[in-house]
Formats: C-alpha cells, structure tokens, sequence
C-alpha cells in the first residue's frame, strides 16, 4: 500500500481504523501521513478563498486564536516547523480538540469521557455506594475497600503523525492551528474509539469487549459472546437485569442499582445494523408504515470496531475514558515518503478502562431474525 493509493478522508480514516486493529505500525503511518495530507489541501483551498481579516474569519465560524496560542503558532512558523519548538502545546488549543472530539462523536458523548488535564492519577467508583447505615461489618469493609479504583494517566500514549508543508506554514497562525486541531480530532476520534470498544490493554486502555479479570503477557482476551436470536421483550429486559447487579469480589449476595436506559448502549458493525439490527427492531404498524423499536429505549450505534456478527451490551457511563492535555510535538525521521513536507509526531497521553468487568456484555448476533410480521394486512 503506497500514500497515493489512499484517496478522501474516509478511506484515509477506514485504513487508520484497520491499522489500530491489526496493530500495524507501517500501515498505521502511511495512513496517518495520508489522514492529514488530505485534510492539509482541504484547508489550503479554502484559506486561498477566505479572507484573512479577523473579524471576517469570525463571522466565517473560525477561531481567532488567544496571544499565548499567536505566540505558540508565530514560533512554529518563524522555525518553519514544530522541531525545536520546546513548549507543550497550549492548553487552550486542547480543550478546543476535547470539546470537538465529544461534540462530533456520539460514542464519546455517552461514556464517561474526561479532560483530565494534568493530573497523573484518576479515582473512579465502580457504581458501589460508599453511604452505610449501621455497624461496619467484615462483608461491609469489602464492599467499601472494591468500591474504587485508580487509573494511571501515564500508562499509554496515543501518537498521530502530522505532515506539514510551507504552504501551510505561509497561511500563518489561524489556519495551521484549525489544521491541527482537525488533525488531532480526527486521529484521536479513530484512535479512541477502537480502544473504547476492543482495546487488549496492552500498550492502550482495556475495551468493552475485553475480559479485565484475566490477562496473558498483559494482554487481555475477548469475553466470549452470547448467542441472542431476537431483540423481544424477554430478551432485552435479560439483558438489562443482568445490568443491575454489582458482584463484589469476596462478597457473596451481589449488590443491585438502579439503571436508566437511555445509559444503555448497544455497539454493533455497520453492516450488521442494517442487516441485523434493523430488520430486527422494525414492526409494521396499522397504517402500513414500517417504524423502529425497542422494547427497551437503548442507544444502538454503529462502529466498525466492533466484529462483524457480535454487538457490545452496557452501560455506557460504567466506561472510563481519560486523556490528558499535556501534548508536545516532535519531529519524526520516520517516513520521508511525502515530498515538500516534514513529518512531525504528536504523543498524547490516555488511559480507560471498563469501571467493572460485567459492565458490557459481548452478543453473537450471527443469528438474529426479523421482526415479526403480522399475518394479516393491516385494513387501510
């Protein structure tokens, strides 16, 4: 595979998203040096029709850009590139990647999803109510001490390589931060999403797909799938039950919570959404139109993290998914495949994980059948 073979973001994106799952660090660069030279000519062409004044600029829906992020940006340019450029990338700039990575992708907006800044250690509950009445008993102090559990911030690094032209040097600070904000979404985006959905923990953040409670060379395997024919009643309303329950390790009786369903997540590959999920949720009502339905309110998505023939079952807020801003970017002596430009590597620091391993339950859909038909018309 060669850089010209990869034309248009979306294809730049499905052979980044490909590389993540095979784990291939030469596919992953090339696609990533692609992802970004295709959204560099995206820009160039519309800062070459743009006007350069600020308030045109504004009025336009672009950012004007606070005096530390000039002054960052004016030294990127002024040493035609990022190498020597010693300061971390403003926090500033990164919020703004935060707010367009949630704000674009429903799946971020459904986890619990956290800008921890500069913070090396996070605490989260594991949905076990920390309140007690009465004495503190031995079964109590269990429930208590499994309550919590820290993620280290530190562990994992996300990288996305960006090439950057004299061209897009020349346009000045406004138009090379939206390129490396697009940039960062975007590969971010890719990134976080096939680790959210089928991370192995090792080197990245554990998936939902991924069995937290045991582990080989660090790497944690797949929960096996539970076969599911049909989308009734009888089987969501399982489904959800089982979501209840907060088994404690040590504690014999599990613990039960109130859940909400609109917290409910149901991940499945695109194609089986429409080969599978649709017919399957899809009942022809009495005026003859077809309509979609659950019997319980979850949120069904797509993502082509997901295996073709399973789905991922849970709660979404039980989902723990942490990067920090502190980004810095270096130049990369890695790939000098792409002519005019010099490629540099953006390193972000990110960690998540599953707040419990029966949170998210794996699914065998291979088998799931339509909806039931009614065996009479409805009369017009």
């Amino acid at each position: 595979m060669t850089v010209k073979n990869l034309k248009g973001v979306t294809d730049a994106s499905t052979q980044l998203m490909t590389a993540f799952k095979d784990n291939d660090e030469n596919s992953f660069g090339e696609a990533m040096v692609a992802l970004s030279s295709e959204i560099q000519d995206r820009i160039l062409k519309e800062a070459q029709t743009t006007n350069q004044d600020q308030l045109v600029l504004m009025n336009r829906g672009q950012r004007v850009l606070t005096s530390q992020e000039t002054k960052y940006y004016n030294e990127v340019v002024n040493n035609d590139g990022f190498a020597g450029v010693e300061e971390l990338v403003p926090a500033t700039i990164f919020e703004r990647v935060f707010e367009d990575l949630e704000n674009s992708h429903p799946l971020l907006q459904k986890i619990t999803f956290v800008n921890t800044t500069g913070v090396t250690e996070w605490i989260i509950s594991r949905g076990v109510n920390p309140a007690w009445w009465g004495k503190l008993c031995e079964e109590i102090k269990k429930v208590l001490d499994n309550g919590f559990d820290t993620i280290n911030m530190k562990q994992f690094k996300l990288s996305a390589y960006i090439p950057v032209c004299k061209a897009m040097l020349e346009l000045g600070p406004i138009w090379l931060d939206r390129y490396i904000r697009t940039v960062l979404v975007e590969s971010l985006r890719i990134g976080l999403e096939q680790a959210i959905v089928d991370g192995t923990g090792k080197d990245m953040p554990v998936g939902m797909m991924r069995d937290m409670s045991s582990q080989t060379n660090g790497e944690h395997p797949q929960k096996a799938a539970e076969e599911i024919t049909t989308l009734d009643a009888t089987t969501m309303g399982g489904l959800m039950a089982r979501l209840t329950e907060i088994n404690i390790d040590g504690v014999t009786d599990p613990i039960y919570r109130t859940i909400n369903p609109s917290d409910v997540l149901m991940i499945v590959n695109p194609f089986d959404y429409w080969a599978k999920v649709f017919p399957a949720k899809s009942v022809l009502a009495d005026n003859g139109q077809y309509v979609q339905v659950l019997p319980v309110p979850v949120s069904d998505m797509q993502s082509v993290a997901v295996p073709k023939g399973k789905a991922v079952f849970g709660l979404a807020s039980d989902y723990f998914m942490g990067i920090g801003s502190t980004l810095k970017i270096e130049e990369s002596d890695e790939y000098h495949f792409v002519e005019d430009e010099r490629i540099y590597l953006g390193k972000q620091l990110a960690n998540g994980q599953p707040k419990r391993n029966d949170s998210f339950i794996v699914l065998d859909i291979s088998k799931l059948g339509a909806a039931q038909e009614p065996e009479t018309p409805p009369t017009p």
